[in-house]
């Protein structure tokens, strides 16, 4: 279990790099991810509505 915990440590050092050098594609890349979900979200919500009507 300890490489997860290294693994995890490395991914959030990353993640603050990129950020740290590219801002505006970092900011880009979450708000896509958000409107992905989003999407996602209202799919799965339509999907249902649609069984239950």
């Amino acid at each position: 279990m300890k490489w997860r915990r290294v693994l995890g440590w490395i991914l959030v050092v990353f993640a603050l790099y990129a950020v740290y050098r590219s801002p505006e594609s970092a900011a880009a890349f979450v708000r896509g991810v958000g409107e992905s979900l989003g999407t996602l979200v209202n799919s799965i919500t339509a999907f249902f509505d649609g069984l239950l009507s």
